[in-house]
């Protein structure tokens, strides 16, 4: 139960601090250092720095609001954990209607026992 809830801790992360407030510097929390990233129309992005550059080229872009990510399937087994969810994207264009999205995450541990995303791959349902 411990794993589940500092993971759901992680997602709040990315929710609240690097969408709802634009704190980019949060995705240190978020990400793995090695972590990949892939993304629709763009190649896979490896390691912090350019996760945080695509985020922040993608959140102007997009115009996004706010984000909220549901967790649909979580299995943890050891010092791994893998995630498949819906998200919601709210743009500042949409108003409260979401653009629908889903994901995968897979999870990794590190030493200091944070959980951290390894791998994060999503796309819209649109």
């Amino acid at each position: 139960m411990a794993d589940r809830e500092a993971l759901r801790g992680t997602n709040r992360i990315f929710e609240e601090e690097v969408v709802g407030k634009g704190d980019f510097a949060a995705l240190e929390r978020v990400y793995a250092a090695g972590a990949r990233l892939l993304s629709p129309g763009v190649p896979a992005i490896t390691g912090l720095t350019g996760i945080m550059d695509y985020w922040k080229g993608a959140a102007a872009a997009l115009g996004v609001a706010a984000l909220k990510l549901h967790t649909l399937e979580l299995s943890v087994t050891g010092d791994t954990a893998q995630e498949v969810g819906r998200a919601e994207i709210f743009t500042r264009s949409g108003g409260a209607v979401p653009v629908e999205g889903k994901y995968v995450v897979l999870w990794k541990r590190g030493a200091d026992g944070a959980w951290k995303w390894d791998v994060d791959c999503w796309n819209t349902s649109a």
